[in-house]
């Protein structure tokens, strides 16, 4: 477990209950930030179609991610970066993580996110 990882697994019984609504859990969350930092890093380097209004929409995102901890009186900024330098750890590495999420909840997360009013 990395650090981010224990911070999040030892956060008080109700600081977690803030996660459930959206996430499950904090093992979620913290796969669904990995996700969005990979989709970000990936979208910079492929550059597929249209993909500045993709990375618009990562980056929003993200930072309502931020926001969204911030509100709980968590950090945002730091616990996404470092979720990030988790990521990018692993990506030197060549090593992908298994996630406790399917690709269908992630999005099912990301839209609501991205529909929060921050």
């Amino acid at each position: 477990m990395t650090t981010i990882q224990t911070y999040l697994a030892e956060l008080p019984a109700e600081t977690k209950e803030k996660f459930v609504p959206l996430f499950g859990d904090t093992e979620k969350f913290y796969a669904t930030v990995y996700m969005v930092i990979h989709n970000e890093h990936m979208t910079e380097i492929e550059k597929p179609d249209r993909y500045e209004d993709r990375l618009y929409m990562i980056r929003t995102a993200k930072n309502n991610i931020e926001k969204l901890l911030t509100s709980w009186g968590l950090n945002g900024k730091d616990i996404v970066a470092d979720i990030a330098s988790d990521y990018f750890e692993d990506y030197v590495a060549y090593k992908e993580p298994e996630f406790p999420i399917t690709t269908k909840q992630f999005v099912g997360i990301i839209r609501e996110i991205l529909q929060l009013q921050l």
